[in-house]
């Protein structure tokens, strides 16, 4: 927010086959050059990106191992190399979001932290396990979370939903828009 150079790009990549051009994506001079400062592999892109709406140095990206080819309306859309990652550095580096109630396998997430009480974030988690679907909360900056509703008809169908976004005044509030 206090720099126009400064850009972060999430990128799914080409959908119908592996490639490099996966990840999250930086600039630090308005365009003309990028780095790729995080990365999983030739499956796995990123699609969601959200920056603490106080600290500009903590971002949390999600990736999704995905596939979508062309003979194949639904086909298998949750790989293994999906998750959520944070850094708090900027994107120099990034730790994936593991345990402390948050589903160790995940495909599709949205996420957004809430510029009410940037401790609060929201993420929409679509799996392959029913068990592990729906939407989660973290009261404390990400660190540990707790599943906040587990209707289906506001996580599910990652390729045509999955965003959500925290009400700018009211930490309690958030929108989510699916087939509900």
């Amino acid at each position: 927010p206090g720099d126009p150079d400064i850009v972060y790009v999430a990128a799914l990549g080409h959908q119908y086959g592996p490639n490099e051009q996966r990840g999250v994506f930086k600039t630090t001079d308005g365009g003309k050059r990028w780095a790729k400062v995080l990365y999983k592999n030739l499956d796995t892109g990123a699609i969601d990106l959200a920056m603490d709406p106080k600290d500009s140095n903590v971002i949390f990206a999600s990736m999704w191992q995905t596939r979508r080819p062309p003979w194949s309306i639904y086909p298998p859309s949750n790989g293994p190399g999906g998750g959520l990652y944070r850094s708090m550095d900027s994107g120099t580096t990034w730790t994936q979001v593991k345990g402390g109630g948050f589903p160790a396998f995940v495909g599709h997430v949205g996420i957004t932290i809430s510029p009410a009480d940037s401790n609060r974030i929201y993420a929409c988690v679509d799996t392959n396990n029913p068990k592990d679907g729906g939407i989660y909360r973290s009261d404390d900056g990400g660190k540990n979370w707790k599943l906040a509703d587990a209707d289906i008809r506001l996580w599910s169908r990652g390729w045509y939903f999955g965003g959500i976004t925290a009400d700018p005044r009211d930490p309690n509030c958030v929108y989510v828009m699916n087939t509900s």
